[in-house]
């Protein structure tokens, strides 16, 4: 076996910073811009809910579609640099529409179309960089580290978002308003800076252009595929455990545990608990196999986040240790997953003899987010049950009821579920070795897909 290639250590950060600002965009539509609209644009909270859902819900046939785009791309520069470059200016805009100049008592469809741009450009740059992310290293672990990587980046980002309104609010240079504006100004201003550093200092591998593959296409390659089946329904899952707690997060805290600007400093210690958990789960990754360590994680994430409800009102110490140790596994259910998804594509490749990174980050990126978008759709249940933002604990025994039930057990059901999904994972270290080499035999012209056996099969693992 030959020695692994040395990289420069500038590399790797050099290419996950955009993942700060990028990844920074996931929490406001989440968090802030939905209590942003209903209460500051006027349009009604079930409204909101419905928006955000209909927007997530082309993301069904746009992610894959613009990984298919981006897959056939073929440039000097770099396939995906380019989509970088080139959707840079396209979000900068779009960010500005959705966090600043969304005029007050803006008609529901406006604000649709402005979250559908928001979204559509979002997806374009973000599989653009997941998918070189996935093809920067070429070996189990190495991709366990630069997702790791990336994942530091894009806490950090996040981060950032949560210390804005909360500097606003504690230096009281301005309302929540001012820090969502904040929020959007700072990407804009930063986002720029950090995908010129990525893509004119780190080399994008050359890769031949994949063939033509539209939505329907796309949609037979995940039928026919075990492997990427069995990655997409945990990133649902997660999806949908990211939508509803991160989604009623502030509701939860302020309503029902009786907390003020705190929820604000909580929600911020559990992110800074997620930053500090990723070298855990890297080595947890590393010893036990990704598919393992992130059953852990979902099972720590399950217990966790369950207990909070517990916490006594009030009781400040009591939350700030809960959340910490719930925001442990919070980063490892994102790059793990991310970090499988890489292994998927040499499969792929394997038996097809296309790299399609673009095509399957895409369809990853489109699971997620269909389950993020139930986080704004509770906003519509709670409004089943007479929930009222501006009635606060005032609201009913029934409203208040649900938003806990909400909150609290449906991130225990579905990451118990998401473990056990992960069962009989089949690539592991050993089988992605033997997929990288045939991926060069291949390229030497040695085998052909009919060569290449899935573990546990007769056939090829895309039969």
């Amino acid at each position: 076996m030959s020695e692994p290639k040395k990289y420069p250590r500038w590399e790797l950060p050099a290419f996950v910073l955009p993942g700060a600002p990028l990844l920074a965009l996931s929490l406001p539509p989440l968090i802030f811009l939905p209590p942003y609209y209903s209460e500051h644009i006027g349009i009604p909270v079930e409204i909101v809910g419905l928006l955000f859902v209909a927007a997530r819900a082309f993301d069904l046939v746009l992610n894959p579609t613009i990984g298919g785009w981006q897959d056939r791309t073929m440039h000097r520069f770099g396939r995906r640099r380019l989509w970088m470059v080139a959707t840079t200016p396209v979000l900068m805009l779009a960010v500005w529409a959705a966090f600043i100049g969304m005029p007050v008592g803006a008609p529901a469809l406006l604000a649709w179309l402005i979250i559908l741009s928001f979204y559509a450009s979002f997806a374009s740059i973000v599989i653009a960089h997941l998918g070189w992310a996935g093809e920067l290293r070429p070996t189990y672990h190495e991709r366990t580290q630069v997702l790791g990587a990336l994942q530091i980046a894009s806490t950090l980002g996040q981060i950032g978002m949560l210390v804005l309104p909360a500097a606003v609010n504690i230096l009281k240079i301005g309302t929540f308003v001012d820090g969502v504006h904040l929020m959007g100004w700072t990407i804009i201003v930063s986002l720029p800076i950090c995908v010129a550093i990525c893509v004119f200092t780190v080399k994008e591998r050359p890769a031949p252009p994949s063939a033509r593959m539209g939505f329907a296409q796309a949609m037979k390659a995940l039928q026919s595929n075990d492997a990427l089946r069995r990655i997409l329904l945990p990133d649902f899952l997660i999806g949908v455990t990211h939508g509803v707690s991160g989604g009623l997060f502030l509701f939860f805290f302020k309503f029902v545990l009786g907390f003020g600007t705190q929820a604000e400093a909580l929600l911020l210690l559990y992110f800074i608990a997620s930053l500090a958990g990723v070298p855990l789960w890297v080595y947890l990754g590393k010893r036990l196999g990704k598919h393992r360590a992130l059953q852990i994680a979902c099972v720590w994430w399950a217990i966790a986040l369950a207990l909070i409800p517990l916490v006594p009102k009030g009781n400040l110490a009591l939350a700030a240790f809960g959340m910490f140790f719930a925001g442990v596994a919070n980063g490892a259910t994102v790059f793990l997953l991310r970090a499988m998804m890489a292994d998927v594509v040499d499969e792929d490749q394997a038996v097809t003899g296309e790299q399609r990174s673009g095509l399957f980050f895409g369809l990853l990126l489109t699971t997620t987010k269909v389950g993020l978008a139930l986080g704004p759709a509770t906003y519509v249940v709670l409004g089943l049950f007479g929930f009222d933002p501006k009635l606060g604990a005032e609201n009913s025994p029934q409203a208040i009821g649900a938003l806990v039930a909400m909150f609290a057990g449906a991130p225990l059901i579905l990451n118990l579920l998401t473990a056990w999904s992960l069962n009989s994972y089949p690539l592991t270290e050993a089988r992605q070795a033997s997929l990288r080499e045939a991926i060069s035999a291949r390229d030497a012209g040695r085998v052909n897909s009919q060569d290449i056996q899935s573990p546990n099969t007769d056939g090829p693992s895309t039969r």
